[in-house]
């Protein structure tokens, strides 16, 4: 699991029923953004309703050269009304290293305007990264669609 400075937010792994009781993992979320390309199982989509956890699911794949950024222009809007809300997020993939942090590297640009520093296979962060392999436009471009979206929540 990696937790972020600067917001209320962190990238984790596909969750199981039995970790979204656990405290420290789940405490607090309100929103879950799955970018696995696996939906939730019923049981695990009735215990975050139990929780007061709100969910989306916004697939992508590394599997092949998908396009994100559909997915993205569905996340961060919503992403950005929890945070503006107070909210804690959740953002998972299938083991939380690159697909989810990507996702949050893209909300750190939406809301301060520059790129969160992790580096990733020899980029500046995931988020490059992907725009570098074609998972995304290329950076300028996607840093625009981004941006574009700072009042579509």
């Amino acid at each position: 699991m990696r937790s972020y400075p600067f917001a209320p937010i962190a990238a984790r792994e596909y969750p199981s029923v039995r970790n979204l009781d656990h405290p420290y993992i789940w405490g607090g979320v309100a929103l879950a953004v799955n970018v696995s390309e696996k939906p939730y199982s019923l049981e695990i989509a009735k215990k975050m309703e139990e929780k007061g956890i709100r969910w989306i699911h916004c697939p992508v794949s590394e599997k092949e050269r998908m396009d994100w950024t559909e997915s993205l222009k569905v996340a961060l809007p919503e992403m950005l009304r929890a945070y503006k809300e107070g909210k804690k997020i959740v953002v998972h993939c299938d083991f939380g290293a690159n697909r989810s942090r990507s996702f949050v590297e893209a909300f750190h640009y939406l809301i301060m305007g520059t790129q969160f520093p992790d580096e990733y296979k020899g980029e500046f962060n995931h988020l490059v990264y992907n725009c570098k392999i074609g998972h995304l436009p290329p950076l300028e471009e996607t840093e625009r669609m981004i941006k574009a979206l700072e009042h579509n929540e």
